[in-house]
């Protein structure tokens, strides 16, 4: 045992004068009586008036000198060293990635992570500092680096495992950051170990505690819905990660009813799949669960949603002189209802979408507008000939559109509007544009300022997808620009004041940025008021159903398994509180005999 303040060892004098007080006489008031014939015994020790007495045995003066004593004992900060997972300077990464919720550690491996962090945090001493680090998706910290432990438990309690994956670069970009690499800190990283090969990188000195003892699981690790001749048709794919074959029982629901379930044989390392016949077509949305397994110990991917991806009709006026190419690539897209024509007959019927093949025509207000080659709702200035490519912009019509094989003769330089921006580029300008209008007559556009005669496009793997991507974005099958799947956490695009139901009933309004309350995967329905459908939410994330455990994850240069490392290193452990508390409760016995008065049997000794 050591001591931290042994100065404190001069408030040992106030014992001097609380000895003092008992051994001054007590000056008492003169009074004439009677008689003091029976007051003798007593009025003898009080005729010799003299200032000091001597010190007698009195339990007041005991527990007052006892007192003082513990209360020193307290001020002197008495320690001993003690082997500890963390000393001086430390950050504790905290693994909260969906494998943290495996329960092949009761409760959850998150909550055993939790508890060894606790653990490390009551062990810090008296010039110890820490600060934790949550890892998930988007590491942060919870706590600046400080020794007040009740600040670092109640930063603690608030960390809540995630669907994500841990994001182990920008943890350790923020744990350098915060000190990491510095002589005097240590880094803790708590953890199951999976997928983070990336703390091989960490600097400085380092720990690991690993988390969790089995890897074996099993999950839903796909779920499609497609039409067929006989309606729709389900496909769910079994994944198991574990190192033992194991049979599951698998259940699909449509809308919410059960139509089917199947005990799969699942090997180890590998999957089964079912296929699911002659469901509605008018089916909204469908559900695959893991009802039953025996070796699955993460629950998150055990269930998986979808969403009919054609559950609306799209009408589309294509105004032609005949296109082979572009008629087939409108009629293959699922959903999509084509009138082919040479004029526009307007006001006859409004349609979703309305696709011009070199052709003129006055469109309706608010129009969504595929235009091709020569038309007149844009005016040119001349043509360009130098049309080899130069790059593509993000825009979800370019999704997966190689353009790099595409040969086009020439093309028209439009005065395209501001709204209007190129989305494909050459040297000689922009071959493919898109943009939404919010005060033209004109919607969404998407221009194509070429003949496709003069031009290798409809010949070209680039030409449907284009189609399709176009078609997707101008005339969404939902009436909105939704996806039908998303994952947990992201924000879906749409409408302000978009009514959302969750899976779980309750019902929320986006905002301007969209709505990104996902967190909880299932299905989520949403009405604009003019549009309503549905989407899900996944958590179909293969890389984290394989829980398996790496306990002997190599953590910086330096880095070890704290499982395996002796000695630990050791922190000072002060004890004063136990003696403040002890002098408290001396305090509170020494204030109920001077109320109450001495026991009876200290009165008889």
């Amino acid at each position: 045992m050591d001591l931290l303040n042994p100065l404190a060892f001069l408030f040992a004098l106030l014992a001097v004068p609380i000895i003092l007080l008992y051994l001054l006489r007590l000056q008492r008031r003169e009074q004439t009586v009677s008689s003091t014939l029976l007051w003798r015994q007593v009025t003898m020790e009080r005729e010799a008036n003299t200032l000091w007495q001597r010190l007698r045995r009195n339990l007041l003066l005991i527990l007052q000198l006892v007192t003082l004593a513990f209360l020193i004992f307290a001020l002197v900060r008495p320690y001993v060293n003690m082997p500890s997972a963390v000393s001086g300077r430390s950050i504790v990464l905290l693994d909260a990635s969906a494998s943290m919720q495996a329960t092949d550690v009761a409760p959850s491996r998150f909550e055993a992570a939790r508890a060894r962090v606790r653990d490390a945090i009551n062990s810090l001493g008296a010039n110890d500092q820490m600060t934790l680090i949550v890892v998930d998706g988007a590491p942060r910290a919870l706590s600046a680096l400080t020794s007040d432990k009740s600040q670092l438990l109640d930063a603690l309690d608030s960390a809540r495992p995630s669907l994500d994956a841990a994001n182990w670069s920008a943890a350790i970009a923020l744990a350098v950051a915060t000190g990491a690499g510095d002589e005097d800190t240590t880094t803790l990283v708590v953890s199951d170990g999976a997928h983070a090969d990336d703390l091989g990188l960490l600097p400085g000195k380092a720990r690991f505690i690993p988390i969790g003892n089995s890897g074996d699981n099993v999950a839903i690790s796909a779920l499609t819905l497609r039409r067929t001749l006989r309606g729709l048709s389900a496909f769910v794919r079994v994944t198991n990660s574990g190192s033992q074959d194991d049979r599951a029982l698998v259940s699909l629901r449509a809308d919410g009813a059960l139509v089917d379930a199947r005990a799969l044989d699942v090997p180890a390392g590998a999957s089964a799949e079912w296929t699911i016949g002659n469901l509605s077509p008018n089916v909204v949305a469908v559900d695959a669960r893991i009802d039953e397994a025996q070796l699955n110990f993460l629950a998150v991917d055990d269930a998986a949603y979808a969403v009919n991806p054609v559950n609306t009709t799209r009408h589309a006026l294509l105004l032609t002189r005949g296109n082979r190419f572009l008629e087939q690539a409108l009629a293959s897209l699922p959903g999509l209802r084509v009138t082919r024509a040479v004029t526009a007959l307007l006001g006859a019927q409004n349609y979703d979408l309305y696709v011009l093949d070199n052709m003129t025509a006055t469109l309706p207000a608010r129009a969504n507008a595929l235009l091709i080659g020569a038309q007149s709702v844009f005016t040119t200035s001349g043509v360009f000939s130098n049309t080899d490519y130069v790059r593509t912009e993000p825009h979800p019509i370019a999704r997966n559109v190689d353009w790099r094989g595409v040969s086009v003769l020439d093309a028209r330089r439009v005065n395209a509007p501001g709204w209007l921006r190129p989305v494909i580029e050459s040297q000689g300008g922009p071959l493919v544009l898109a943009g939404e209008s919010t005060e033209d007559d004109l919607q969404r556009v998407v221009l194509i300022p070429f003949e496709l005669r003069r031009s290798d496009l409809p010949l070209q793997i680039a030409f449907p997808i284009l189609i399709a991507n176009s078609v997707e974005w101008l005339a969404p099958a939902q009436g909105l620009n939704v996806p039908l799947n998303v994952k947990p956490g992201e924000v879906v695009p749409m409408p302000e004041n978009t009514r959302v139901t969750l899976p779980s009933g309750e019902e929320v309004v986006s905002e301007r940025r969209g709505f990104a309350q996902t967190n909880q995967p299932g299905i989520y329905t949403f009405d604009t008021g003019r549009a309503q459908g549905a989407f899900a939410v996944n958590f179909t994330n293969v890389s984290e159903s394989r829980i398996a455990p790496n306990p002997n994850l190599q953590v910086g240069s330096t880095g070890t398994n704290a499982e395996q490392t002796t000695p630990l290193p050791t922190s000072q452990r002060e004890f004063w509180h136990a003696m403040a508390a002890i002098a408290l409760i001396l305090l509170l016995v020494e204030w109920w005999v001077y109320q109450r008065g001495l026991p009876a049997w200290t009165r008889r000794a």
